[in-house]
């Protein structure tokens, strides 16, 4: 997808579990659960950040659509495309009216995962707790470390 279609102000770099992170890339996982409404225009780059023993950015996607539901709605539409179990999409989201469902498409993995010590010593990069923002020449930096 061209760069001129992005969001021309920034781009999002979510933090993942690794097997998150992996069923993004395989395309298994299209849609990403999250709490609280990013801010954001779309379609957005985003960078696949994995935790965990990883450590490292491992790829991007695209989000296409960002979208709030009724927690109940939200599983009865999109439930199957979360990677999550039932129980695991509850626990995320207890207490919660309502939970956020970003769209996924064209994930890349890169070619090799930057490492996070490789992130910090190049460009002082701290991994974000959920999701973070950077600008186009910040993303440019990470994506070449």
């Amino acid at each position: 997808m061209p760069e001129r279609l992005f969001d021309p102000a920034r781009a999002l770099v979510l933090s993942l579990k690794p097997r998150f992170a992996e069923a993004i890339l395989d395309g298994t996982k299209t849609i990403e659960v999250r709490r609280i409404m990013p801010r954001i225009t779309v379609p957005t780059l985003a960078l696949l950040y994995a935790s965990g023993a990883i450590r490292a950015l491992v790829g991007t996607c695209v989000v296409r659509s960002v979208a709030r539901y009724p927690t109940e709605e939200l599983w009865q539409q999109h439930g199957a495309h979360t990677a999550l179990s039932r129980a695991e999409f509850n626990t995320y989201l207890v207490g919660r009216d309502s939970g956020v469902a970003l769209l996924l498409e064209h994930p890349k993995p890169l070619a090799v995962p930057i490492p996070l010590h490789t992130l910090r010593q190049a460009h002082g990069f701290r991994p974000p707790q959920s999701l973070a923002y950077v600008n186009h020449a910040q993303r440019k930096r990470l994506l070449a470390a």
